[in-house]
């Protein structure tokens, strides 16, 4: 963290150093590299200052999700174990809500398949295809 907050000095300087060292290589005269080095420092310190600011609130934001994501596991944890809590005296009370039912092959509702009357639109569609 300490390296983001000294960025925008370390670019300024490294740009300076850089811009120097090229126009020194360049053969340029002193005043005009040393103009030239401080428009370089001026506008990377810029450069820095909005980096700084982008990468310090980027690593804000990680934090602020990181924290809402513990609070919803331990709300989730907190409901889990009172759901837990509820089963379990649900259970003891007896009061359950757990429904056995047993299914039935040989279940006789009492109607026959003689005494099941058919609509009278079936026979007229069974005719029609007939024809």
């Amino acid at each position: 963290m300490d390296y983001i907050r000294r960025l925008p000095l370390l670019m300024a300087l490294a740009s300076g150093i850089i811009t120097g060292l090229v126009g020194y290589a360049n053969q340029v005269q002193n005043n005009e590299n040393m103009i030239n080095m401080l428009i370089a420092m001026v506008i990377f310190y810029i450069a820095g200052l909005m980096i700084r600011g982008t990468v310090i609130d980027v690593i804000e934001t990680n934090r602020i999700k990181e924290e809402e994501k513990k609070q919803e596991e331990k709300l989730k944890a907190k409901k889990r174990e009172k759901n837990e809590k509820m089963r379990k005296q649900n259970i003891e009370n007896g009061s359950g809500s757990t429904l056995d039912l047993a299914a039935d092959d040989d279940l006789n509702l009492g109607i026959n398949d003689e005494e099941f009357d058919t609509l009278p639109i079936a026979d007229y569609i069974r005719n029609e295809l007939k024809k």
